[in-house]
Formats: structure tokens, C-alpha cells, sequence
């Protein structure tokens, strides 16, 4: 009897091996970020290693924007070699690549470029596509690094930029921060007889966290605040928003169509090949 059933197990066919699947396909668990294939890993690594070794300013900034985004933590370090980069137009392609890469490790470079780039903040362009960088991660640990220096004398665009950037971070620490910066900002203007200047833009932002619809009233937006500051939680999900706000927001963080605002910096200020 052992023999037939060893006979028999030695003549069935082997059971099927298990399907070979790429990262991406293994199931709900790879997710945030995707992983990417392999190969298209090993092209975007060997492209900007030759670029960055070999390569004029024109071919590293192509390779940025061809493979800045793979979600490879060795693709990072280059990213951060385009943002020290003496070119202001590969800077400003290594913030679209930080912008819209899903590693956390490009978080964490956009603050400290931040906190850290006195050259990159410099520039007003550069500085307001760094914060929008920052706030399209809309992570929590933002709200410190984009509070910090928030008082400075920024130009107008830099400003807006901090505002709809706390607006997209759906936590009450943004929402204490934006309403400091609106009452702390408009100080001067009030003094004068004026209403706060960017009333509109911090109105969008605050709609967005809250549902709330007070427009351009400062002061309903203060009292609202004092009524409600105690114990308030920013509700994870947006709210309805006016047809108006809507249309500001989805402009706002919606990726552009190339040619990109970089092309267009780097046209206007001639960045030239090294």
C-alpha cells in the first residue's frame, strides 16, 4: 500500500507555482506610494546619472522632468543636487519633482530647503513654488516650517502661497495658524482704516477647513474663531464649497499643463547651459 501511494504522488503533476507579480499589482497592501517597476527604476536611475555626471544644465533638468517623480528613494538624492544647483531654472524643475513625488523623503527636503536655502528663498518665484511644493503634501508636520518667518515682508504671491498652502492641511494647528496670520497681517491695515488685504484669499482657505461661508468679513471670521476655538477638530473631509471657492481651489492645486510655469521662468530669466 505505501508503494502505490508513493507511486502515485511521484506521478501527479507538480502543483502550479504561485504568479510572479510586480510590486505594483501584489494587492492592496503596496499602495502610498506605488511601488514603480523595476525597469522603469533602473531607466530613470542610469538617465540621471549620466545627466548629473556627464551632462549640460538642458540635460540634467530633462532628466528631472522626464523621472524626478519615480518613487525610488535613490532618485532623492539628485533631486536635491537640482535644488543646490547654481541654475535657477533646474531648481525650479527639482520643485516640480518634489511637488508631485509621493516619497515622503521629498517632504522632508522641500523643509529643509525652506528653513535652510537662504538662495532658493531669495528668488520671490522660487519661493512661492517651493511653499506650494510643501503645502501640496498637505502633511500636519507643514504647518510649523510654513508658519515660521510667516511675518516677514513677503511679496504678495509668496503670501497667497502660505495661505492656500496651511488651507490645504486639514488640521486645527492650520486653521490656528491661518487665522494668527490673518489678524497679525492685517494689523497695520486696520490701524489705517483698512481692512486686512488678502481678506479674499485667507477667506478661501478658511472655507475650505472649516465649511464656514462668512466671504470677505474679517470680523465674522474672528468672532466665528473665538466662538469656536476651544475643542475644534478640522473635519478630515472637504467640505461643500461655494461655486466660487471650488473653482479657486481646484486651479490652485491642480497640476499645470507644459509648458510649466518653470519653462516659462527659466525663458524669461535666460538659463543658459554651464
Amino acid at each position: 500500500m505505501l508503494g502505490l501511494i508513493l507511486s502515485l504522488a511521484l506521478c501527479a503533476p507538480p502543483a502550479a507555482a504561485p504568479p510572479i507579480l510586480r510590486p505594483q499589482e501584489a494587492g492592496d497592501e503596496v499602495s502610498d506610494p506605488e511601488v514603480p517597476d523595476p525597469e522603469v527604476v533602473e531607466k530613470a536611475l542610469a538617465a540621471l546619472e549620466e545627466a548629473f555626471k556627464k551632462g549640460k544644465t538642458s540635460e540634467r533638468r530633462a532628466a528631472i522632468e522626464a523621472h524626478g517623480e519615480v518613487a525610488d528613494p535613490r532618485v532623492l538624492p539628485f533631486l536635491e543636487k537640482g535644488l543646490k544647483d547654481k541654475d535657477n531654472s533646474l531648481k525650479a524643475a527639482a520643485l516640480v519633482a518634489l511637488r508631485w513625488q509621493e516619497l515622503p523623503g521629498a517632504l522632508d527636503l522641500l523643509h529643509r530647503a525652506l528653513a535652510k536655502d537662504k538662495a532658493l528663498v531669495k528668488d520671490d518665484f522660487l519661493h512661492e513654488s517651493l511653499i506650494k511644493a510643501i503645502g501640496q503634501h498637505e502633511s500636519p508636520s507643514s504647518v510649523e516650517p510654513l508658519m515660521d518667518n510667516a511675518l516677514a515682508d513677503h511679496p504678495k504671491e509668496v503670501t497667497v502661497a502660505r495661505i492656500y498652502a496651511l488651507g490645504r492641511i486639514r488640521h486645527v494647528d492650520a486653521l490656528e495658524g491661518l487665522m494668527d496670520l490673518m489678524q497679525k497681517t492685517g494689523k497695520a491695515t486696520r490701524r489705517k482704516g483698512s481692512s486686512q488685504p488678502l481678506i479674499k484669499q485667507f477667506a478661501v482657505s478658511l472655507s475650505v477647513l472649516t465649511g464656514e461661508a462668512f466671504g470677505d468679513d474679517e470680523e465674522a471670521w474672528t468672532k466665528w474663531w473665538r466662538a469656536n476655538r476651544k475643542g475644534y477638530e478640522v473635519s478630515p473631509e472637504l467640505p461643500r464649497l461655494s461655486k466660487n471657492v471650488d473653482r479657486i481651489w481646484r486651479k490652485t492645486w491642480a497640476r499645470a499643463e507644459r509648458p510649466s510655469a518653470a519653462g516659462k521662468q527659466r525663458e524669461k530669466r535666460g538659463g543658459d547651459d554651464e
